[in-house]
């Protein structure tokens, strides 16, 4: 029995040893930057009617840079149509880009609530972050909308 101990400590330290040689370190690898909304879903509520009301929308990006950075901001369909119901294009209105600082994962945008045609039965719309060859699209956010 004491000897089984001692092989089984033994191969124990071999393969513990051996995890240990290969360098898994990936912090530094280069990755794709990849950029999206830190809320999937947000609503105005309360939009005076004929008026307007506004919200601020935060835009996170997994890495860091030494310059501003510009992302263009698009409108995407809505997932889905029967449990959200798509507001009309009048209603709403967001920034075509936005910068994140130099320095910084965080940057964000002011999305506004138009009454034209909002109800008291909430409505939505979709954005997300342009993707690109050097960017990829992270989390959307769909805006819900009502008076």
């Amino acid at each position: 029995m004491k000897k089984f101990r001692i092989l089984y400590l033994l191969g124990l330290l071999v393969v513990l040893a051996t995890a240990c040689e290969s360098d898994n370190n990936e912090f530094d690898a280069d990755r794709t930057t990849i950029v999206g909304f830190t809320d999937k879903s947000k609503n105005i509520n309360s939009i005076p009617e004929g008026g307007s009301k506004s919200t601020t929308v935060k835009v996170f990006v997994n890495d860091v840079s030494t310059e501003d950075r510009t992302f263009n901001v698009i409108e995407v369909p809505i997932e889905d149509p029967v449990t959200n119901p798509p507001t009309d294009a009048g209603n709403y209105s967001f920034p075509s880009s936005l910068v994140i600082p130099a320095n910084s994962r965080v940057g964000e945008i002011e999305v506004t609530g138009i009454d034209v045609t909002i109800t008291d039965e909430r409505s939505y719309f979709s954005i997300a972050i342009e993707g690109s060859a050097t960017v990829v699209s992270g989390t959307k956010s769909v805006i819900g909308l009502r008076n």
